[in-house]
């Protein structure tokens, strides 16, 4: 979250939020206890729920959703499908995919290959306010989720009564997508 205040994020910060939770849902859904019912590709996955872990399962579809519904509507249309740094895990894991897209961080804007710039889309100020005040709380929950399951009786639930260990990878992309 920029600063303390809900705001709607400059383009740098819509795409930073973009690029952590894109970061995190790749631990989350390379994470080596994840199975599938078959190999993923960036157009089709479909995770094995019998093998792998419900609290694995349910954390990762959570990061998703919040990544869906409230990071993505700040981005301009299509940037998830054409930018390597905020891809969906099995894309970015694809030597052979064509990312069409690239992020100047000197100029603070997502480029495509001939330079253009994507403008970042402008919420009203009530929904983004709205938007970033769910993140936060999102957020809280896959920290409490991940980081205390094992300490705190609340967060147990949050995963079905059981514990189980994300590895010091997941956790620290937690910490560093909801610093908060």
């Amino acid at each position: 979250m920029p600063g303390d205040k809900l705001k709607h994020p400059t383009p740098a910060e819509a795409f930073e939020l973009a690029a952590k939770h894109a970061a995190l849902l790749r631990g989350l859904f390379l994470h080596p206890r994840f199975k599938y019912a078959q190999k993923p590709t960036a157009d089709f996955v479909q995770p094995d729920t019998e093998q792998t872990p419900p609290a694995l399962l349910f954390v990762s579809d959570f990061v998703q959703r919040t990544y869906i519904e409230y990071v993505i509507p700040f981005l301009p249309a299509g940037a998830t499908r054409k930018c390597k740094d905020i891809a969906n895990p099995w894309a970015w894991s694809d030597p052979n995919y064509k990312f069409e897209w690239v992020w100047n961080a000197a100029e603070a804007r997502l480029e495509d290959a001939d330079g253009n710039v994507k403008e970042f889309p402008k919420l009203r100020d009530s929904e983004a306010v709205e938007k970033m005040g769910d993140l936060v709380g999102r957020g809280f929950m896959v920290r409490k989720a991940v980081l205390e399951n094992s300490t705190d009786p609340k967060a147990k639930i949050l995963l079905g009564g059981q514990t189980f260990d994300f590895g010091e990878e997941v956790e620290k992309l937690v910490n560093e997508t909801y610093p908060w």
